[in-house]
């Protein structure tokens, strides 16, 4: 004996339950914002009820469209990725629009292949981070291909883009520690081909130390972008002119050198500064909280789901750069002493 499928509501059903035309209730699924609120709520109810599904496939079909979006980031063990990821995906379902994701571990490789396996689910559009905007064959191809795109906290001339100035945001934050008496300063960061946004940071640190008249800004390099090296920050300290405050280019980086630096018998901040760049929810939950520079990173996600949507709907290309704000936490204090002698202590 065949079991019968279950009946599916038409349209026109949910049409003639809700007192509207078919027109109006497939608004309703594909262009809410166009609807009174009553109305729109006296559909869903109608079409909740009914157990009513748009067929997304077929008006996919149809239109030539999927109506879903790529979002492809290095990495969501790091909170600032993660928040983007959530500020894109609640502003894409608002729009009706699905989010599809991937992960590239800031490996070029990685990020070409997931970008091509993205394309071929047909996305409509892409918001991607990438590692150096400037030479990139990801970012060509999707020219080439004519594919929408969006960078997240890149910076680009030739590429829309949703960011911090990033070089803006280092330089007052290396004015902030010269304002407390540091004049020996070191930026610590991951490689800096995987990240431009690192890159413009130190730029922007090197910047103010050089209108400022300080020692030129040192760049300790780590192994990896969010875990720092007890050797090398040893060997650092070990130095006659060693910093007295270490800026790092990310907050997982700085809570990893102090860290370290407890294990080396150095106290912060007391006898070394140490901030960071992102201002992730952790930071202020340390003790002390950490210093560092803030970046809307749920606004820079939404941003540029905005900003590509807008591209779907035959705007033009446009970015936009959003606002930091520097956190006064208490990693960073006044200089008391240039070489503290715990610095000796961890030679």
């Amino acid at each position: 004996m065949t079991t019968k499928p279950p009946h599916r509501p038409s349209i026109l059903e949910i049409a003639r339950k809700a007192g509207v035309s078919p027109a109006t209730v497939s608004r309703a699924f594909n262009q809410p914002g166009l609807l009174r609120a009553e109305t729109l709520a006296r559909i869903e109810s109608v079409a909740q009820r009914s157990g009513f599904r748009p067929n997304r496939v077929g008006r996919s079909l149809r239109a030539g469209r999927t109506r879903t979006i790529g979002l492809l980031l290095p990495t969501l063990s790091n909170p600032v990725f993660a928040d983007c990821f959530e500020g894109a995906e609640e502003y894409a379902r608002a729009a009706g629009y699905s989010v599809m994701m991937g992960i590239t571990g800031y490996d070029p490789s990685v990020e070409s292949a997931s970008v091509q396996a993205l394309i071929d689910h047909q996305i409509d559009g892409l918001i991607l981070t990438v590692g150096n905007p400037a030479r990139n064959a990801t970012l060509r191809a999707l020219d080439a291909a004519g594919m929408p795109h969006i960078l997240a906290y890149n910076e680009s001339g030739a590429h829309p883009f949703v960011s911090v100035d990033n070089k803006a945001a280092a330089h007052e934050m290396v004015a902030r520690l010269a304002a407390l008496g540091h004049r020996r300063i070191a930026f610590v960061s991951g490689p800096l081909p995987a990240s431009d946004r690192a890159r413009r940071r130190l730029q922007g640190a090197r910047a103010c130390a050089q209108a400022l008249g300080l020692q030129p800004v040192e760049h300790v390099p780590m192994p990896a972008h969010t875990e720092s090296s007890a050797p090398l920050l040893r060997a650092m300290l070990a130095r006659a002119d060693a910093p007295t405050a270490l800026f790092c280019s990310n907050d997982l980086l700085a809570v990893s050198v102090i860290a370290q630096m407890a294990g080396l018998g150095v106290r912060v901040p007391d006898d070394l500064a140490v901030c960071g760049f992102d201002g992730i929810g952790i930071g202020a939950l340390m003790v002390p909280p950490l210093s560092t520079v803030e970046q809307p990173s749920r606004q820079i996600g939404a941003t540029a789901c905005e900003l590509l949507l807008a591209r779907l709907r035959g705007d033009a290309p446009a970015s936009v750069r959003l606002p930091h704000r520097i956190i006064d936490g208490g990693t960073a204090a006044a200089l008391i002493s240039p070489v503290p002698s715990t610095r000796k202590r961890s030679s």
